[in-house]
């Protein structure tokens, strides 16, 4: 018996395993060629996997595709970083609005792809209650809920993470269109800058 179930339990982890490996094969090729310009066949041979088995594993292309979404999204660990933040709201948006800044930069290539393909995307998650977007909005909407609970901040919860979100997005996307500014090159600055501007606006006293 006992010996039944670590067999069991070898062939679940070699079964992890191959899923993982299919999921940063497809990571890559997406990278390069795009949701729609990505392959079974070229995610299988970069995974050293056959298709077969990579359609054992995820039905289709699509549900690939959503599986690889989802283990590219950092609303786990975002929401990770905001549990530890008990300090000034300052330093909170400041550690937040870098954890943000950190994983779209390493996601520029995937971010570049996205907005390309937004309608093939869109019919691709037609059918999910869960997007990237909303799943990591989700996040720094309770923190600001939490804010405004505490008369830190006012406003709509929702909105503001909105807005704070955007200012990092925006900044991700168009760094390579003003290489000579602090506020595009200089991640420090940048965000010291954005939660400066948000919680204190720009008009003079």
């Amino acid at each position: 018996m006992i010996e039944a179930e670590r067999q069991s339990e070898a062939v679940k982890t070699q079964a992890d395993q191959t899923r993982d490996r299919i999921v940063a094969a497809a990571r890559e090729v997406i990278a390069r060629k795009g949701k729609r310009g990505a392959t079974t066949r070229e995610i299988a041979d970069l995974a050293g996997v056959n298709e077969a088995t990579l359609f054992r594993h995820f039905g289709n292309k699509e549900s690939l595709i959503i599986a690889v979404v989802k283990a590219s999204c950092p609303d786990t660990k975002i929401r990770e970083t905001v549990s530890h933040l008990h300090g000034p709201i300052e330093d909170d948006l400041y550690a937040i609005g870098v954890a943000m800044a950190n994983h779209l930069e390493s996601m520029i290539d995937m971010i570049r792809w996205s907005l390309v393909e937004t309608d093939y995307e869109n019919s691709i998650f037609s059918k999910e209650a869960w997007r990237p977007q909303t799943a990591v909005r989700q996040v720094i909407t309770d923190y600001f809920s939490s804010q405004v609970d505490a008369g830190t901040i006012q406003g709509n919860a929702d909105d503001l993470a909105s807005v704070f979100m955007g200012m990092i997005f925006s900044r991700t996307v168009s760094r390579e269109k003003f290489p000579d500014s602090p506020l595009f090159n200089d991640t420090d600055y940048a965000i010291r800058f954005f939660v400066n501007v948000f919680l204190n606006g720009v008009r003079s006293k």
